[in-house]
């Protein structure tokens, strides 16, 4: 039969009948050059479909490999490459996608993504050729070229691109919150009133209008006017709390699962293994902690490049238990993998992230989520670091609740259900620590701030980690996108120590909860 009718008949099938049907229709077609990669995006998208992660990764990973230079393949191929956690396989994708003349929707896109992923080095080029192409004056794209380079570390350009994105869309509430952390003292008159005439014309009920009380509430906060700050931020977590689901009874599950992987892992210290290969250091903890700033401060100091927040300890979780789901752990993946191929899953993480190393023999990987895997990462990966960064129960708490963290961290819009968080994170911790592995360390932010170059010295020696002969500055290794992009440009601080206490009075639920569980 004709490819292209093979093809005809293919697609025909897809949308009537079953799956086996389908996918031997598919399958026919793997070694015709031309419809091959669009067969194996089919098949990967049926074994996502069903489940099968291992199959939808393979079918993924060939479809690029007889990819062509064809801009809306390439640009299909980005998209699943990067919901299938293959990151690097994406990155070399849209590399060829530059190549290949592509529309400036494309790029768009592809660059959005990325930036949805917080891999500004690779949304920023993407950005910036889109716009060349046509899309400088469209808001949503000066957005993203803001956002991105203040990831970048180019706050100046950012602001600017912020503002002209604001001026040509006034209603576009992500830029007012990348402003309200980036933008400076002397015009922060004009953006607060600016938010407030923009408010009185939006819903309650609007999606966008809990991130715009954020935005009002930091600009507020940065003014002294607690009153009217305070008043931004219970409006904002109220909105923010109907939008989104948080269950705590599934947060319990979620926590017993991981406290069983450490009673079950870290009985035996599995010796480490002797190589030459680069090794991970997880920096974990609860968000806004310091997680950031003692990860930069540990880069500029020991042989160890910064990787960013990866996701690929989950994602590699969830292809060895052939677990199908978001790039974040659960119950039933933590315990799952419980009976999983350690050995398997180790690998799997080395070969998916080693190259973030740079050529040093550390990478630290700061997702703060992995501290539920810890007992997983120790099994996993002997070669593998943890280090365990704490903060004070009620300034956590309170950088928790004036965050907005989109997609994640559902518990952190109640003070109730923010202090409860806090004290599952508390008694996992206690348990690692008294696993006493050596090969996780423990650091208080709070000591970190009164001495970093003591404590970082401290902590690179009892990590195993060896001096970086060119010591750089903080934050001089390239992009930072996370929450703190803005604030670890201003080096350390002992100002954010006791930050709560400027509002305490509001803070009474909360402290009280903490106070009840034994810990303020």
């Amino acid at each position: 039969m004709d490819p292209m009718k093979q093809w005809q008949e293919a697609e025909r099938l897809a949308g009537s009948e079953g799956l086996e049907q389908t996918r031997a229709a598919y399958e026919a077609l793997l070694e015709d050059r031309t419809l091959a990669p669009y067969a194996h995006l089919r098949l990967s998208m049926a074994d996502q479909r069903a489940g099968n992660v291992r199959g939808a990764t393979g079918h993924a990973l060939q479809a690029f490999a007889k990819a062509y230079s064809d801009a809306g393949l390439l640009e299909m191929l980005c998209k699943l490459l990067l919901r299938l956690g293959e990151v690097r396989a994406a990155l070399a994708c849209a590399n060829a996608l530059a190549q290949a003349n592509p529309t400036a929707g494309a790029l768009a896109e592809t660059g959005k993504m990325f930036s949805d992923r917080m891999l500004p080095d690779a949304a920023l080029p993407l950005v910036q050729r889109a716009m060349l192409k046509g899309m400088a004056d469209a808001p949503a794209m000066q957005y993203l070229l803001g956002l991105n380079l203040m990831y970048a570390g180019k706050l100046d350009e950012a602001l600017e691109a912020l503002e002209r994105s604001v001026v040509e869309d006034p209603k576009l509430a992500s830029a007012h919150w990348a402003l309200a952390k980036l933008g400076d003292a002397a015009t922060r008159d004009k953006r607060i009133d600016r938010l407030r005439d923009l408010l009185k014309t939006v819903d309650e009920g609007h999606q966008d209008a809990p991130l715009l009380w954020y935005a009002l509430f930091h600009e507020l906060d940065r003014d002294e006017q607690r009153v009217s700050a305070w008043g931004a931020l219970e409006k904002a977590m109220r909105l923010r709390r109907r939008q989104v689901p948080h269950d705590d009874a599934q947060m319990d599950d979620l926590y017993a699962a991981a406290t069983a992987s450490i009673d079950s892992y870290v009985r035996v210290e599995p010796q480490s293994e002797s190589s030459d290969a680069a090794a991970p250091v997880f920096v974990v903890g609860m968000p806004r902690t310091g997680t950031t700033v003692i990860e930069q401060h540990l880069c500029a100091h020991a042989d160890a490049a910064s990787a960013g927040e990866l996701r690929d300890l989950a994602v590699q979780m969830r292809w060895v238990t052939q677990q199908p789901g978001p790039y974040r752990f659960d119950g039933t993946l933590l315990r799952v993998m419980q009976a999983g191929d350690a050995g398997l899953l180790g690998r799997r993480y080395l070969e998916h992230t080693q190259w973030c190393a740079q050529g040093r023999g550390f990478y630290v990987d700061k997702w703060p989520e992995n501290h539920l895997a810890i007992g997983h990462i120790l099994r996993a990966l002997p070669q593998a670091r943890v280090l365990v960064v704490r903060r004070g129960a009620a300034d956590t708490c309170f950088s928790n609740l004036k965050e907005w963290f989109a997609a994640s961290y559902y518990y952190s819009y109640d003070m109730l259900e923010v202090a409860r968080q806090y004290a599952r994170f508390d008694r996992l911790m206690k348990v690692v620590e008294s696993a006493n592995s050596p090969r996780v360390a423990f650091v208080d932010y709070e000591a970190f701030v009164q001495s970093p170059a003591q404590v970082v010295g401290d902590l690179r020696n009892t990590l195993g980690l060896p001096a970086r002969a060119d010591a750089g500055k903080v934050g001089g290794q390239g992009s930072v996108a996370t929450a703190s992009s803005v604030q670890i440009r201003d080096g350390v601080s002992a100002r954010h120590v006791d930050s709560w206490k400027r509002y305490a009075t509001y803070l009474a639920p909360m402290l009280n909860a903490l106070e009840q569980s034994g810990h303020c």
